[in-house]
């Protein structure tokens, strides 16, 4: 039996399986990259949403020490009203005469 030419199709198909291959090879390889960023970006996702969990605790602390200074602002000033008013009536106490 003679050798029969190969096929004009089986020689293309071969081809393209040889080329699919490749491409095979290389969008596995772009997974792994892809997957390697995707890893990356939750970390850094982690990192900024710490960030501004702390930005955000430190803006409530201070809102809320603000507030308490106010507050005791407010208490000095009318502890300071109430002392003068004490010492205005034992000034008149003292004042009497008679006693």
């Amino acid at each position: 039996m003679a050798e029969e030419p190969d096929n004009l199709v089986l020689i293309q198909l071969r081809e393209m399986r040889a080329e699919l291959k490749n491409i095979t090879v290389k969008l596995d390889q772009h997974d792994l990259r892809f997957d390697n960023l995707d890893k990356r970006f939750d970390e850094m996702r982690l990192y900024v949403n710490h960030a501004l969990g702390l930005g955000t605790m430190n803006d409530l602390k201070a809102r809320e020490l603000d507030a308490r200074q106010d507050e005791s602002e407010a208490r000095q000033k009318r502890m300071a009203a109430l002392m003068a008013e004490i010492e205005r009536r034992l000034g008149r106490v003292e004042d009497k005469p008679g006693d």
